[in-house]
């Protein structure tokens, strides 16, 4: 009795009795039973100790030095004398219509939590992928109760759901996952934020350029700051200076068309972080492709007006961005131009705040990896609880 006793201590099995256990190498049973005990009918309440017969169920079990685990529950059935209901004994090792233990189905949602492929994940546990999913379908992540102070909002490529963009919502103040919905669309926004009463609440509300997220903002976030997050607005600089090089580099003969193309990063990087080297190199560039210059000197003009100190310094810088725009008349920079006028404002609400997409880009990139290694997702559902199951390390 007192081995028995050990066992059970050692596999965590307090309330059952181990009545055997064998160990084949790859694969360890153990034959458990529950005392006899009184238990109230669940027809008329009547308290009976009566065993009517017993039931032989294998359970699968968490693995025990990386061999498949079983359990061999003999599950007794009581019988009421006053009303001849027939019923289980209560217990807490197996849920309701499953066939493994309640510490096997936590284990295999941290399994979850790893970047590995649910098929992965059912073979290395000896169970059917179609297990592992449905262990996925009944965990539970409701929409929250309230927005934070600073909201993000970004979409991502999920192709989920019959939609190929999905939305997610993230507080990059404290690093967390919000929530995540199956579509960018307006009505999918309106829906999810109308319902929530402390809108009033979130004072920062962080987004790219989409007139979607913007109308969203003001429509339920009239209190927020609204601040475009500062990457998206770099990139625009780097598309436009990227198209005046293929343009200039198009004009050379081949040689020159690799070097150009091969020094890239040389060009895009800023003037006063080259060494004097690199800067003799550019140097020669410009006096190669002298088309070039205008838009190279536009470069460095907006990489001035981003290294301003607050939104007033800011707002100089930019004025001046635009009259050396004007004058230079360089046609690849005219999206950046256009994109900085009609987004003003809101980008210069992010040289007063620090607040960035930077994390939700992040998060962005993790779903990227899920999503690879799934080889996609056709449910929106499977696909919002696996990010948001990863995020709870």
């Amino acid at each position: 009795m007192l081995q028995h006793d050990s066992t059970a201590e050692l596999l965590n099995l307090k309330e059952e009795k181990v009545k055997k256990v064998i160990n084949t190498g790859s694969k360890i049973s153990i034959d458990i039973q529950y005392d006899i005990n009184p238990h109230s009918c669940p027809a008329c309440g009547y308290i009976t100790s009566i065993v009517h017969d017993y039931r032989l169920q294998k359970v699968r079990d968490i693995p025990i030095h990386g061999c498949q685990t079983i359990i061999n529950y003999r599950k007794r059935r009581y019988r009421c004398p006053v009303c001849e209901k027939r019923f289980f004994e209560k217990q807490t090792l197996v849920p309701r219509y499953h066939q493994f233990t309640n510490r096997f189905a936590y284990y295999l949602l941290t399994l979850l939590k790893e970047k590995r492929s649910m098929s992965d994940i059912a073979k290395s546990q000896h169970v059917s992928t179609t297990k592992v999913i449905n262990m996925l379908k009944i965990v539970g992540f409701e929409k929250p109760n309230k927005l934070p102070r600073v909201l993000s909002i970004d979409e991502f490529r999920g192709n989920a759901g019959h939609k190929k963009f999905q939305c997610i919502l993230t507080d990059p103040v404290h690093k967390k996952i919000v929530d995540i919905l199956p579509g960018r669309e307006s009505h999918y926004l309106t829906e999810y934020f109308k319902a929530f009463r402390n809108r009033n609440s979130v004072k920062f509300f962080v987004m790219d350029m989409n007139r979607a997220y913007l109308d969203i903002a003001k429509t339920f976030f009239p209190k927020a700051t609204v601040i475009i997050d500062r990457f998206h607005v770099v990139r625009y600089n780097t598309w436009a200076f990227e198209n005046a090089r293929r343009k200039a580099q198009s004009n050379l003969d081949t040689s020159l068309r690799k070097y150009f193309k091969r020094s890239r990063k040389l060009l895009l990087s800023r003037m006063k972080k080259l060494s004097q080297d690199n800067t003799d190199a550019v140097s020669v560039m410009l006096s190669l492709a002298p088309e070039l210059t205008d838009a190279y000197l536009l470069k460095e003009k907006f990489y001035a007006f981003f290294d301003s100190k607050g939104s007033h310094e800011a707002r100089d810088k930019l004025k001046e961005f635009f009259i050396f725009a004007q004058q230079l008349n360089v046609p690849e920079y005219a999206p950046c131009v256009t994109m900085l006028t009609n987004w003003k404002e809101y980008i210069l609400n992010s040289f007063d705040y620090s607040y960035s997409n930077g994390y939700t880009e992040g998060i962005n990139n993790k779903i990227k990896v899920i999503k690879r290694i799934a080889f996609g997702f056709r449910s929106f559902d499977i696909l919002r609880k696996r990010v948001l199951l990863e995020s709870t390390k």
